[in-house]
């Protein structure tokens, strides 16, 4: 599962002091002006406003419910409101200056899905997306909403191999790309039995469109009817009916794929439209936030987000690529309102003394997610924005759409409140030393630690065809997040630690099974099990013990540069270590604490 969690502060005991000396001062001083902060902003102070845990201690959210509108679609709700912001600008590339009005999206993903009816992609079918952030990705997305086809999103960086998995897995019918990705993409396909049509090229000016492809300008020409206009309708099930298919490790194995319906976007974007949780302000005539995404939209933390910016009218600019002086020159050509970041680039924002104040003078909020935040990084930018700054912070994971709790300025640790119409439940682990625990023990009450358990509209699905993955971890209503936290008395939730085996990278998931049948397809190991440790500026990096056949010359290069062919970069081996067995219990699975603490 990708966790979106924030403000998982882990500081050494013994650097503890230094940093309170540090940070104190800074922290009290916002901690003073935080309730004038959020009574600005217009947002409620709800704290013991209303009893949030019930005699089965189940947790509610302290928000209340809102209108979920159920029955709608992910593009109806996009383009909801899009009459009163049509001629302003919805998106604008960083590095190429292409950009699009709000009526040019809605008019063009109209042709996109009239054309994929034209080229027999049926409701149902598998669109696979392999962009990196540029202005066409809602019209793509948006046109297969429309046509009642899902949308499997996929890294860009991802090798061939990586690519292939994913399209087998999904049963893709078409691709998208761009032209510096199709020479992966095409060797990604082959063999693929499932896809039936050329590729689709984006002409995003990074290369001339290959021969045999077909051009995406043309699927969106003045000549193609828009579809709403058409008298073929395509019914759709918005209940039922998947419209996006991330890829997320879950609480074990291998990747696969989530299925998100229409409701479970739809009921998210309404939940994190309550004035107590929005980060948002709808555009008016005069007004439009303006925000920058470098958040990759092949991850459910940045597709969630980045739609709901658009349903709110804003204006975005996209980023193909992230470099800190691409990011820097933005800030100081454009009078960002509000972005949405991952602690990597807090750590950046905050530590590298090229980002003044005055490049990030018209910024009002920011939010958080996809890994954990440092106390100290926090206390940093604040001091140097100002008290009228309003932090925010979220938890969540790609099969719960993703959000679950966020919270504005909220305690130090903490991840925010339960989000509306959701529920929490904390559960016991029946054996605390047990790696493969899964949780079903008794529930917990206020400050007790145990496995993060959520029931929502939110809530995916299932897995794509995958019925046993589906039922480890869903327990009837309840989706088991493989999260260690707590809920104080206030009702903020702190992420205390993981159960699940997953590593994470700079806030992208890495499975160990993944990297582990890599690893066991080579002639010179026997055995292998790979973990995640802690790394100061990834958050964790992957590490694989092996266990070298007899007889045979094996070294860390060999088996570092055997992964790094076959994955992507973030994947990639940071530690290897030899060792004469991998621990495992009597069932034959691998006892990963213990490695861990070799």
């Amino acid at each position: 599962m990708l966790r979106l969690c924030l403000s998982q502060w882990k500081i050494q005991n013994s650097m503890r002091k230094k940093v309170k000396i540090f940070i104190n001062p800074l922290i009290d001083n916002y901690k003073n002006n935080k309730n004038k902060n959020i009574r600005e902003y217009g947002t409620e102070k709800l704290y013991n406003s209303r009893s949030f845990i019930d005699e089965k201690k189940i947790f509610h959210s302290p928000h209340g419910d809102v209108d979920l509108l159920d029955g709608s679609y992910l593009h109806e709700i996009i383009w909801r409101d899009v009459d009163k912001w049509w001629n302003k600008t919805a998106v604008i590339c960083s590095m190429t200056g292409r950009s699009y009005t709000y009526g040019q999206l809605r008019r063009l993903s109209g042709r996109f899905a009239t054309s994929l009816r034209k080229l027999n992609v049926k409701p149902g079918d598998t669109v696979a997306i392999v962009l990196p952030n540029i202005p066409e990705y809602p019209i793509v997305s948006m046109g297969a909403s429309e046509a009642g086809i899902k949308l499997t999103l996929i890294n860009p960086s991802y090798t061939a191999r990586e690519i292939n998995m994913q399209l087998e897995n999904s049963e893709t019918t078409l691709v998208v790309t761009v032209p510096s990705k199709y020479p992966v993409v095409a060797q990604s396909i082959i063999g693929v039995k499932s896809i039936r049509l050329p590729v689709v090229v984006i002409d995003d000016l990074s290369g001339p469109t290959p021969s045999g492809t077909i051009k995406f300008n043309e699927l969106v020409a003045d000549s193609v009817v828009e579809f709403e206009k058409t008298d073929e309708k395509t019914e759709i099930d918005a209940a039922n009916d998947t419209v996006i298919l991330p890829y997320s490790s879950g609480t074990t194995g291998l990747p696969k794929g989530v299925e998100l319906t229409h409701r479970n976007i739809v009921s998210n974007l309404a939940q994190f439209s309550h004035k107590s949780v929005s980060v948002l302000e709808q555009a008016t005539e005069n007004y439009q936030d303006v925000t920058v995404f470098f958040l990759p939209l092949y991850h459910i933390y940045g597709f969630a987000v980045f739609y709901h910016s658009l349903s709110n009218g804003g204006k975005i600019i996209t980023m193909p690529t992230f470099t800190s002086n691409d990011f820097l020159k933005i800030l100081e050509e454009n009078r960002l309102s509000i972005i949405f970041v991952a602690p990597p680039v807090l750590q950046l924002m905050a530590n590298d003394e090229r980002f003044k104040k005055q490049h990030m003078s018209g910024l009002r909020r920011m939010m958080s997610a996809a890994a954990p935040a440092g106390e100290e990084v926090v206390a940093k930018l604040r001091a140097r924005l100002g008290e009228s700054f309003l932090f925010f912070q979220g938890y969540g994971l790609t099969e719960a759409s993703p959000l679950i709790t966020v919270g504005i300025d909220s305690p130090v640790g903490s991840v925010g409140k339960i989000f509306p119409n959701t529920k929490i439940r904390i559960v016991k682990k029946n054996n605390e030393d047990d790696d493969n625990d899964d949780g079903t023990g008794e529930n917990l009450s206020v400050n007790e630690i145990g496995e993060i358990q959520v029931s929502g509209p939110q809530v995916m699905k299932g897995y794509f065809k995958n019925s046993q993955a589906t039922s480890e971890t869903m327990d009837g209503k309840w989706l088991k997040t493989g999260d260690l936290g707590s809920i104080d008395n206030d009702g903020n939730l702190t992420i205390n630690g993981r159960l699940k085996e997953l590593i994470k990278v700079k806030g992208s998931q890495v499975s160990p099974p993944e990297l582990e049948d890599i690893l066991h397809s080579h002639d010179k190991v026997a055995d292998v099990a790979v973990v995640g440790v802690p790394h100061e500026r990834f958050g964790e990096i992957p590490k694989a013990f092996v266990v070298a056949k007899q007889g045979v010359q094996i070294n860390e290069d060999e088996i570092k540069k055997f992964v790094a062919e076959k994955v992507a970069d973030y994947k990639q081996l940071g530690h290897v270590e030899f060792i004469d067995q991998i621990p495992k219990n009597q069932a034959g699975k691998i006892l990963r604490k213990n490695l861990q603490k070799m």
